[in-house]
């Protein structure tokens, strides 16, 4: 047995000795590789990057919304007035988009309690642009009508509200909004827009909710003098 020539052997290429041991069948994917090894590393790291650029993203975005969750936590236990007011409209410039509508509302609702209704109203349409398809736009465009008429803006409560029934779906819920559009319609001094929201509510409803709403009405403008107008497209 010759040394020298063990040793040669035993310090042949790896990737050498791997060719020698595929199959014919595998042989040309086997060159392939080989030739294209170089470009094969590049994409293998490009890839790992990319998964470590996904898992520092997604550790650095659930950082802010941790961040902001406690500041808004920390705002709204321990300030009043103007002092919170002031706290949450910086919060709601600075919140990731995850936490701008919780952050906006809150700002909504404590400028409401502070008698800004400007600032509310404001704050509460933000919100409803930002989720006019989430759960939260409805709520949050209620509350901006609510803001308006709370400041004595009841023709232009009235006028949003009337343009999201008409956006409704037909079947859906809108027990909350004829409710706030009656109201509003009472405000603005379109007693027919009122009395004819009123006797639809009634007209869903049951026992003396029913009554409430049909002596509303009656109140307003009586039966023989009502207007046929609907309370989803009543005139202007």
């Amino acid at each position: 047995m010759n040394p020298q020539k063990n040793q040669g052997e035993a310090g042949a290429p790896l990737l050498r000795d791997l060719q020698a041991e595929v199959s014919a069948e595998s042989a040309p994917l086997m060159q392939f590789m080989l030739r294209h090894a170089g470009s094969i590393a590049g994409a293998v790291v490009l890839f790992l990057l990319v998964l470590a650029g996904t898992g520092l993203w997604s550790w650095y975005d659930g950082k802010r919304n941790a961040e902001a969750q406690a500041e808004l936590a920390r705002i709204e236990l321990g300030m009043q007035g103007k002092e919170r007011v002031t706290a949450l409209a910086g919060l709601a410039n600075t919140a990731p988009a995850s936490m701008r509508v919780p952050v906006l509302l809150a700002w909504a609702k404590a400028a409401l309690a502070d008698g800004d209704h400007a600032t509310a109203a404001t704050a509460y349409a933000t919100a409803a642009a930002e989720d006019a398809d989430g759960p939260l736009g409805l709520a949050a465009a209620l509350g901006q009508a609510g803001s308006l008429l709370k400041g004595g803006k009841a023709a232009e409560a009235l006028a949003l509200l009337q343009g999201i029934e008409k956006a409704r779906p037909a079947n859906s819920d809108t027990l909350e909004l004829r409710q706030l559009l009656a109201e509003a319609a009472v405000a603005a001094d379109r007693k027919d827009v009122a009395a004819a929201t009123y006797r639809a509510l009634a007209s869903a409803s049951q026992g003396l909710e029913k009554d409430y709403f049909a002596a509303r009405a009656e109140a307003l403008v009586p039966a023989t003098s009502a207007s046929p107008t609907s309370p989803a497209s009543p005139a202007e």
